[in-house]
């Protein structure tokens, strides 16, 4: 900038010299050469005194920001200051207090979940095992029906009408409390492969 300013003021000195056809001498060169280095000098100072300056001097440098993937108060960070890092480097740590708060809250949903689980799987057993019951008390109010269904063909009815009407009656009922606790069973079983699967 400077070397620009000296050599604009060199090409209007000579600029003037020939325009006005002044005489070269020894006293015209020196007052424009004198004029010249005032002039010169009044204008760097002046662009020096307005130029922008700091204190402590600052480099552009391509940086690449390291950020956690989640949001969090930062309680250390380590001296690894202009040293290569390698994958699994400690850099900073955050406060763990939300974060360890969360676990603790999912692993007792998880251990109320598995109660839940052992709690579904007894009452899929005892389902089970009352389903069983029924359909033997059904399977043998069945052949009960059937032996007053087959006695009232004989010659002879042993059987009064309403007999054979109760049996049929208990053994309807009987398949409903059979179809009653499959339903049930279906219902545990469902909930069951939802906590296991769904969750």
């Amino acid at each position: 900038m400077d070397l620009l300013i000296i050599l604009t003021y060199v090409a209007f000195a000579w600029v003037i010299f020939k325009i006005f056809r002044i005489p070269v001498n020894q006293w015209t060169l020196a007052t424009a050469t004198l004029g010249g280095v005032f002039i010169v000098a009044g204008l760097i100072l002046l662009m020096n005194y307005n130029h922008p300056y700091t204190f402590t001097a600052q480099k552009a440098v391509i940086s690449i920001p390291i950020t956690p993937q989640v949001t969090g108060i930062v309680s250390e960070v380590t001296d690894k200051n202009n040293q290569l890092i390698k994958k699994g480097d400690v850099l900073f740590k955050l406060d763990p207090g939300r974060y360890q708060a969360r676990v603790d809250r999912l692993q007792a949903d998880l251990v109320t979940a598995t109660h839940n689980i052992d709690s579904l799987k007894a009452q899929l057993a005892e389902a089970v095992a009352n389903t069983t019951r029924v359909s033997a008390e059904r399977d043998r109010l069945y052949k009960d029906y059937q032996r007053y269904l087959k006695g009232s063909q004989a010659k002879v009815n042993p059987f009064s009408e309403s007999d054979i009407d109760n049996a049929r009656q208990n053994y309807l009922a009987q398949d409903a409390l059979v179809k009653g606790s499959v339903a049930e069973q279906t219902q545990i079983q469902s909930q069951l492969d939802s906590m296991v699967n769904g969750e």
